[in-house]
C-alpha cells in the first residue's frame, strides 16, 4: 500500500518537463517518500520511478532490478565508456518505446537517504536505469531521444525548444572516456 497519496504523472504533465530540485533534508519524511515510490513503481511494474513522475520536483529516484531495491538523491554520472543503443518505455509515457543510445558501464556520485554520500559503478541494466531516472530529474523524456533528432516523437510531441533539451540532455550525460 503507497504509504502517501501519490499518483502517476502522465505527460504531457508539466512536472515531467522541469528540472528537480536538490534534496537538502534526510529525514523520515525522506524515506517515507522513496517507500511510496517503491510502491507506485511496483504497482505499474516499473524497474525505476523518479520523483518529478509522481509530481514532485525533488532529486531522488528509486529502482529494483534482481530484486534488490534501491534509492538515491542528487545523483551525478562521472564518466561512462561502450554506449549501446535499446528500446526503452516509461511508465509516464504508456505504450512508447524509443531506441536510446546510452553508456553501457557508468560512474554514479549521489546519496542514499540518511545523506551518506556513495559513489560506485553501474553496468547494463542498471547504468541503463539509473540514466533514465537522471534524465527525468533534469526534464528530459525518452522521446527527446527520437532519431533523427529534427524529427518529432507522434506520441509525445516536444514542449521545450530543442536547445533546452539538449543542454538537458547534455547534464543527465556522463563524459565519456576511452
Amino acid at each position: 500500500m503507497n504509504p502517501l497519496p501519490l499518483t502517476l504523472a502522465l505527460f504531457p504533465a508539466p512536472v515531467l518537463r522541469a528540472a528537480s530540485s536538490p534534496i537538502e533534508t534526510f529525514d523520515r519524511s525522506l524515506r517515507k517518500l522513496a517507500e511510496a515510490l517503491h510502491c507506485i513503481r511496483r504497482q505499474h511494474g516499473g524497474a525505476g520511478l523518479a520523483a518529478p513522475q509522481v509530481g514532485l520536483r525533488q532529486h531522488l529516484f528509486v529502482c529494483e532490478l534482481e530484486h534488490r531495491p534501491f534509492a538515491l538523491t542528487n545523483l551525478e554520472i562521472q564518466d561512462a565508456s561502450e554506449p549501446r543503443d535499446d528500446v526503452e518505455g516509461c511508465l509516464s509515457l504508456p505504450g512508447v518505446q524509443v531506441n536510446v543510445r546510452r553508456p553501457e558501464r557508468i560512474r554514479v556520485t549521489g546519496y542514499d537517504l540518511h545523506g551518506q554520500r556513495r559513489s560506485f559503478g553501474a553496468v547494463g541494466p542498471w547504468a541503463r536505469v539509473i540514466q533514465h531516472e537522471l534524465d527525468h530529474l533534469n526534464g528530459v523524456l525518452i522521446c527527446d531521444y527520437q532519431h533523427p533528432a529534427s524529427e518529432r516523437c507522434s506520441h509525445c510531441p516536444l514542449e521545450l525548444p530543442a536547445v533546452l533539451v539538449e543542454g538537458r540532455k547534455h547534464q543527465s550525460r556522463p563524459r565519456e572516456t576511452r
